[in-house]
């Protein structure tokens, strides 16, 4: 495992880090002994980051077990908002939000607590005294957490966020792989100017680097022109002669300004092939 400076907040953090949305599995009777064998293969192959949040079923409770059994240290990141559904992103909820997560979690303090789909809060809620910003520092005086941190898909909305400064993290998802690179454009200049620790995550894209049933079935959702970009993108990969899922990752990890990509792994075996990425050389994203 090679590891990389997390932005400022100088975490030395694992190349590919584990998102906690699949811990449980496919089985639900056999949740809790999935996400230990998961969170054991990850403190096995080096990982020392977990992302997880309220809104990923039961994921907080299993990697509050599980974290405390391996005995490995992580950092653990989780969020806010989205869960409950009437979350309102004022700061006393953002306070009591996090206190349920850092129980459920067994932790004292998180290492990065982030806001869940900023487009949901808005820059409105996010911003205003009394708001989300505000119940984030008021958890960092308070102990609760080290650093905060931006999610989402709102690419503008998360250029802009990132460019006040205020923010240490951000997490982006299904915009920055082989085959789109929206993130590239904005949000990833601005997070590296305020030197913000950048993961990206859902790497392969909804199965789109996951030959078989899952691409067929990630391809047939795209529009036409840009499934024949995919298309094009997917047969260059393949001639490279490694596992898709791998050459998908080390493209990503080709752009310094990436820290870590997270693999929602949903078995021990997922995460080793994913992992793989990260003794290999990176491939160039340009």
């Amino acid at each position: 495992m090679r590891y990389r400076r997390f932005g400022r907040t100088e975490i030395s953090v694992s190349v590919v880090s584990l998102g906690g949305a699949y811990l449980m599995g496919s089985e639900p009777a056999r949740a809790a002994a999935n996400a230990a064998a998961v969170v054991a293969q990850a403190a096995a192959l080096g990982i020392n980051y977990v992302d997880t949040a309220p809104l990923y079923g039961d994921s907080e409770l299993l990697l509050g077990s599980t974290l405390e059994a391996c005995g490995a240290t992580f950092h653990v990141a989780t969020k806010v908002g989205l869960h409950p559904p009437e979350f309102d992103y004022r700061a006393d909820s953002v306070l009591a939000s996090l206190e349920r997560s850092l129980a459920r979690l067994r932790r004292p303090w998180l290492d990065v607590a982030q806001i869940h789909e900023v487009n949901k809060a808005g820059w409105g809620r996010i911003m205003a005294a009394g708001g989300t910003l505000a119940g984030l520092r008021a958890a960092q005086r308070r102990g609760l957490c080290r650093y905060v941190g931006i999610t989402g898909r709102a690419i503008p909305l998360l250029a802009r966020l990132a460019a006040t400064g205020e923010f240490d993290t951000v997490l982006v998802y299904h915009d920055y792989h082989p085959c789109s690179q929206l993130a590239a454009q904005a949000v990833l200049p601005a997070a590296a100017a305020a030197d913000m620790g950048v993961v990206v995550a859902t790497v392969l894209a909804g199965g789109l680097f996951v030959p078989g049933e899952p691409q067929q079935r990630a391809l047939a959702r795209l529009a036409a022109p840009d499934r024949q970009r995919a298309t094009a993108v997917l047969a260059g990969l393949e001639r490279l002669g490694a596992p898709l899922p791998q050459s998908a990752c080390r493209w990503v990890l080709g752009d310094a300004r990436v820290h870590t990509v997270c693999s929602g792994a949903a078995t021990p075996r997922e995460l080793v092939q994913v992992a793989a990425a990260a003794d290999l050389p990176p491939l160039s994203p340009r």
